[in-house]
């Protein structure tokens, strides 16, 4: 009977380390900023890895995804945005330069040297990789082929 009364206390611990353990790999100091900074924040789900700490969560209805240093910085701040939400001057410029191809990813990234805004777009035969600053031009991160 004191095995029997043992191996469920066992499970039982196992079973609530289990689900607690996104939050104790990520640690006291990331979650009290996270916690600070978007109170409210519900559906975190959490990733850890050797540089940084990822969140993804749902604030004031909108998806984002956040990034911590291990001491509790925030490094960067993302959400999707919709193609409408670019200023003008970009979208117009993405207009004039690239034609024939669609916008398949587009997000806005907040760090310590500002806002940028990053996109894919895509054509037939090819993925080009977008970025800006948020004046009136895009850098060529990465083009590459499609197979």
């Amino acid at each position: 009977m004191k095995k029997a009364v043992m191996a469920a206390v066992f499970i039982g611990v196992m079973l609530v380390n289990s689900v607690f353990a996104g939050e104790k790999e990520v640690g006291k100091r990331v979650l009290r900023s996270f916690k600070k900074e978007f109170t409210g924040a519900v559906d975190a789900q959490w990733h850890t890895y050797n540089e940084y700490v990822r969140v993804e969560f749902t604030f004031n209805n909108v998806p984002l995804i956040a990034c911590y240093n291990f001491d509790g910085v925030r490094l960067a701040l993302v959400r999707n945005i919709l193609f409408s939400s670019l200023p003008l001057s970009l979208q117009f410029d993405l207009g004039k330069r690239y034609k024939d191809s669609w916008v398949s990813q587009l997000y806005e990234l907040v760090n310590g040297g500002g806002t940028q805004y990053r996109l894919i777009l895509e054509s037939a035969d090819q993925k080009i990789h977008l970025r800006s600053n948020g004046n009136d031009d895009w850098d060529v991160i990465k083009e590459e082929e499609k197979k």
